[in-house]
């Protein structure tokens, strides 16, 4: 057997999940899970199928078959084979914890992705590359964004990477290549965002004097911590806390909530309307 993902978006009206459920049947499709929802504010339908299909399954026909139930009711939709795994590329700093998060999880198989390759614009994570046998480069930001930049898109290319996920990369990526991965590259905040965008979250939270602190994992855009946000998760504070110790509690937040982040975007679980996500689990 084999096991496909469907996901359809539309504007909501009668029929559509009686019409998708007979389209998988009509070819032979065993429905695993469906999750659907109706964002009413703007009249949205979004749906994700994962079904079960006979080895002798043939894509072109079913896809050809859905394109009519598609036209119809004027959908956006993506059929995805569970077997094709996603390559998802880790960029990193200095910092080593979210990165032996993703890392770990995915020797656990918790993760349904391969990772070809990591890049930093710093030496100090070829050790733990190496550790987990991920071929490691370096970039040179000395050289200026749109040459870094370049040569970070050269070897996503050389890797046939589909995905970026910023595993705490203290570097701000350019419009130009965020719109070009737009979707595509996924960013860890350590700050609650809206609130404390940009540099030192954990020291503005402090002079604050907040009681919370939290980490955002969102899509990366132009906007500097501004993309949607796909997952969120805060941890209480006491105000005898030091800056140093925020710092310690919130990478427990931030390794979490990177994890949850990828695994919901690999699940096929996101879907993004009007510049903001919905998660159907």
């Amino acid at each position: 057997m084999s096991e496909y993902t469907l996901s359809v978006t539309c504007a909501d009206q009668k029929g559509i999940i009686a019409a998708v459920t007979h389209c998988i049947a009509s070819g032979e499709g065993n429905i695993l899970n469906l999750s659907q929802h109706t964002a009413v504010d703007v009249n949205v339908f979004m749906l994700k199928a994962d079904f079960s299909v006979a080895d002798d399954f043939v894509r072109s026909d079913f896809e050809k078959a859905f394109s009519e139930v598609a036209g119809k009711f004027k959908m956006e939709w993506k059929l995805f084979d569970k077997a094709l795994r996603p390559r998802v590329a880790i960029l990193a700093s200095k910092t080593s914890h979210c990165l032996y998060e993703l890392l770990l999880k995915h020797e656990d198989g918790e993760l349904a992705c391969e990772f070809p390759v990591i890049i930093s614009n710093h030496s100090d994570l070829a050790g733990v590359a190496t550790q987990f046998h991920v071929p490691f480069f370096q970039v040179d930001t000395g050289k200026g964004k749109v040459a870094y930049e370049a040569d970070i898109q050269t070897i996503l290319e050389d890797y046939q990477v589909d995905t970026v996920v910023m595993a705490r990369y203290m570097q701000i990526l350019s419009p130009e290549f965020t719109r070009r991965w737009a979707y595509q590259v996924i960013n860890i905040h350590h700050g609650f965002l809206p609130a404390f965008m940009g540099a030192k979250p954990y020291h503005q939270a402090w002079h604050r004097g907040v009681k919370i602190i939290g980490a955002t994992a969102h899509f990366a855009n132009e906007n500097l911590d501004q993309g949607p946000i796909i997952s969120q998760d805060t941890i209480r504070v006491s105000d005898t806390c030091s800056i140093e110790r925020f710092v310690q509690l919130g990478k427990d937040v931030e390794r979490r909530v990177l994890f949850e982040a990828l695994k919901l975007f690999l699940d096929r679980n996101v879907f993004v309307y009007g510049g903001r996500t919905f998660i159907l689990r």
